[in-house]
């Protein structure tokens, strides 16, 4: 959803409709702007190391390492949670490779 809001917007700072058939690429070359889902998942990316740097024992850092223990699930799809983005970019010792400042 928020690609296309970000497709749209940079349609209309060229000028263009979307009849007049012209690529979504060369919308992004002209107007040189960063696709925002891969913004978002670098901002994520960075927040999440700050956060395990810190050794303050903030909540953030407690909440996103907490799992809930009880075994009940709801019915339905698992939903995703924030951690789980953060597990499919660098894996299971995402805490270990968050710390390390040279990756970012």
């Amino acid at each position: 959803m928020l690609a296309k809001c970000q497709r749209v917007m940079e349609r209309s700072i060229v000028g263009c409709e979307w009849q007049d058939r012209v690529r979504n690429d060369d919308f992004r070359k002209k107007t040189v702007l960063m696709h925002i889902l891969s913004q978002i998942d670098r901002q994520k990316w960075r927040w999440t190391g700050h956060m395990m740097r810190d050794t303050r024992g903030k909540w953030s850092k407690a909440v996103t390492e907490w799992y809930p223990k009880d075994g009940n699930r709801n019915c339905g799809r698992q939903r995703r949670r924030w951690i789980d983005d953060i597990k499919m970019t660098a894996g299971h010792l995402w805490t270990r490779v968050a710390q390390d400042r040279r990756l970012q």
